[in-house]
C-alpha cells in the first residue's frame, strides 16, 4: 500500500467523491454511534441490516456497540462499505461518486469479490459510480476485471 497524506488526498478528491480512506474508516466508536452521527438520529432499521449484511461475510462478531478498534482491518473495512452501501440503498440516494482508497485491498480474496459484487448490485440498482485507487489512480469498478 502506498503510503500518503490523507489531507493531499482529501483535497484532491473530496468535492467529487464520498471517500472511504482505509485508515480513515469511521469517525466514530461504534457502529450505533456511527449511524447516528450520519443521520442525527437513532436508527434500528438500518443497523439491522448493517448487522445481518455482516454475517454474508462470516461476521459474526460484529455488534452495534462493539468498538471498531476490536475489529480487525478487514473486518473495519467491510463493515465501513456496508454501511455505506445500506445507507445509500436505504434512503434511495442516487448519483454518488464513491472512492475506496486502498479499501478494497485490505479484505480477503473471497470478501473481495463478494464485497465487489455487492457494489456492482448498488452501481445497477441507484445509478452509483464506485472508484477504487490511492494516491497515483483512480479506477471506475466496472473496468476492474
Amino acid at each position: 500500500m502506498a503510503i500518503y497524506q490523507l489531507q493531499s488526498m482529501l483535497d484532491r478528491y473530496a468535492d467529487d467523491f464520498l471517500v472511504l480512506e482505509i485508515n480513515h474508516l469511521f469517525v466514530s466508536s461504534t457502529l450505533r454511534e456511527e449511524i447516528w452521527l450520519l443521520q442525527k438520529k437513532d436508527d434500528a432499521a438500518l443497523l439491522q441490516r448493517i448487522i445481518q449484511n455482516t454475517r454474508d461475510y462470516k461476521l459474526y462478531e460484529i455488534g452495534a456497540d462493539r468498538n471498531f478498534e476490536t475489529y480487525s482491518g478487514g473486518q473495519k473495512a467491510i463493515v465501513a462499505c456496508l454501511l455505506v452501501m445500506a445507507a445509500v440503498d436505504f434512503h434511495g440516494i442516487r448519483n454518488l461518486r464513491i472512492l475506496l482508497i486502498n479499501v478494497l485491498e485490505s479484505i480477503s480474496g473471497e470478501n473481495r469479490r463478494q464485497l465487489t459484487a455487492a457494489f456492482r448490485q448498488l452501481i445497477a440498482a441507484n445509478r452509483v459510480r464506485v472508484f477504487t485507487g490511492g494516491s497515483e489512480q483512480v479506477e471506475q469498478l466496472e473496468e476492474l476485471a
